[in-house]
């Protein structure tokens, strides 16, 4: 087990600055999920930990080791770094069989042929593909080549696992196998996770602890799945992680009305820290915009959408359309309304964020 610290990382491409003063740790025997738009500079951190880019600035450690640190001059070698990586591209060997291509990192650090064998016998125990070891990789499905990927990383007997959108070309059920696949081979070897996406379902299903990165590279907010989504630290989290609505409202004689082509006041708490003067957007997330006939706030119902578990709904809120999510619970008590239907809804767990400002026509 190894703690993976990154302390004041400044990276560059040119004159582009991708992260800047940029610190995080990731905890011994835990999967972090580090979460963010493309662009933001995820695979930047990635390749900085693995030593194939140098940073400007700052330095990494891994337990007790420095592998990079700016000002003393340390910057271990990448083939020395001894982190498994998995991509999302797998990265396997078409010419080579399933054993072959689990040994070769082991082969290049000349480990004797005998203890080769028994070294990658044993990763591919882990992840359920000894009896494959023959195959070629065009005889198996992609997520056994993701496997495949994954026992190749873990050959090396690394204390650090780094997963750069694993399962991204995995279609939706070998997605979910794969999730818990990883969690069942953290859990085993105790091992330390970086697992990097911009999938934030995959991510609240995956991780121990969430680190979201904004677009500049910045690193937004650290925390537990709970953290992330019932106290999200900005409008940028709330936004990015889940569906949300953001809907216009103004403050009128000490209440919240609805500013988006009709003017209702809500039955919310006017919150204390809120700059009502500014422009102010709701955020509602789907599944707390709620239908209630006594409402006096009322939509129509746009479409609906059947999705076995609950109904997804698109709803016009006078110039707004707003997306709803219904239980199946919630719609055998209350009912399915019908596209064109007039509905009562209420709002749930409200919050209120500045309204983005309008730059040559778009949001920002």
């Amino acid at each position: 087990m190894a703690e993976v610290k990154f302390e004041n990382i400044t990276a560059t491409y040119g004159k582009k600055t991708v992260l800047k003063d940029f610190s995080l740790t990731v905890n011994s025997n835990e999967i972090l999920c580090l979460v963010g738009p493309s662009g933001c500079g995820k695979t930047t951190l990635v390749r900085c930990l693995l030593g194939l880019m140098k940073p400007d600035s700052g330095s990494i450690t891994v337990g007790d080791t420095v592998l990079f640190d700016a000002k003393k001059r340390i910057n271990v070698p990448a083939e020395k770094r001894n982190i498994g990586i998995v991509f999302q591209d797998y990265a396997v060997w078409p010419h080579m069989t399933v054993l072959e291509n689990v040994s070769y990192p082991l082969k290049k650090r000349r480990v004797p042929k005998e203890e080769i064998r028994e070294r990658a016998m044993r990763a591919l125990e882990l992840v359920h593909m000894e009896t494959y070891a023959n195959h070629l990789p065009m005889q198996l499905s992609g997520g056994q080549q993701q496997r495949v990927a994954i026992a190749r990383a873990l050959v090396v007997d690394s204390e650090i696992l780094v997963m750069d959108e694993p399962i991204t070309n995995l279609d939706a059920k070998l997605r979910e196998e794969m999730l818990l696949e990883i969690r069942m081979i953290q859990s085993r070897l105790k091992s330390t996770v970086l697992y990097i996406t911009h999938d934030q379902q995959s991510a609240l299903q995956l991780c121990d602890k969430m680190a979201i990165m904004e677009l500049d590279g910045s690193l937004c907010q650290y925390g537990n799945d709970e953290d992330i989504i019932l106290r999200p630290a900005n409008r940028f989290t709330f936004e990015f992680i889940g569906v949300s609505n953001m809907i216009p409202v103004v403050l009128k004689n000490k209440k919240i009305h609805l500013d988006c082509g009709i003017d209702a006041a809500l039955d919310v708490e006017v919150p204390a820290d809120v700059d009502f003067s500014v422009k102010t957007d709701m955020g509602v997330r789907m599944n707390d915009v709620v239908f209630d006939a006594k409402s006096p706030v009322k939509a129509k119902v746009v479409s609906k959408v059947f999705l076995g578990s609950e109904y997804n709904y698109f709803i016009k809120l006078g110039d707004k359309e707003i997306r709803v999510q219904q239980s199946m619970l919630d719609a055998k008590l209350s009912g399915v309304p019908d596209d064109g239907a007039e509905v009562g809804i209420r709002f749930v767990n409200p919050r209120f964020y500045p309204a983005k400002k309008e730059v040559s026509g778009e949001a920002v």
